[in-house]
């Protein structure tokens, strides 16, 4: 009788397993996530789409496509997604749009300036230190970047 119990016991515990590993990279391998905005405003987008949450999808770019236009339109559709309201198009061709710059680019000093930008506005700052630090560490020279990156370090400081 305890060999019967033993028996069941592992087997549960082995379909325990196999459901969570399952689960967990089946929801790691999806290409949409929801994303709960709290009522918290760090940005300026309308009071009525933080009270909802938004479906944020993977972007994919073309193998021809022209990185410096994509940047261009996916900036256009963040401000225009600003503007009204509409984190659907600030997210998904906007920011998702960046990331796959960046992701196809890992070097794309527009899109790592922009997210960096994206990640400030939204209160993100430890996001937009490694964005800025990429940035000087590709453009040394650029005074710019290199005080943005202080201005957030000190934020940071005081924050912790």
């Amino acid at each position: 009788m305890n060999k019967n119990k033993a028996v069941i016991n592992t087997f549960l515990i082995v379909l325990g397993v196999f459901l969570v590993v399952s689960l967990t990279l089946a929801g790691y391998n999806s290409s949409s996530k929801i994303v709960e905005f709290s009522n918290e405003k760090p940005h300026d987008f309308q009071e009525s789409q933080t009270e909802r949450p938004i479906m944020v999808s993977d972007s994919e770019l073309a193998a021809d496509a022209n990185l410096d236009e994509v940047v261009d339109l996916a900036v256009k559709n963040m401000q225009k997604g600003k503007e009204s309201g509409d984190m659907n198009l600030a997210m998904n061709e906007g920011v998702m749009k960046l990331l796959a710059v960046v992701k196809k680019d890992s070097n794309n000093v527009n899109a790592l300036k922009y997210l960096g930008l994206f990640a400030l506005e939204s209160g993100q700052l430890e996001k937009a230190e490694k964005r800025y630090e990429k940035l000087v560490l590709l453009q040394p020279e650029n005074q710019e970047y290199k005080n943005k990156l202080q201005e957030i370090r000190e934020e940071l400081e005081h924050k912790h």
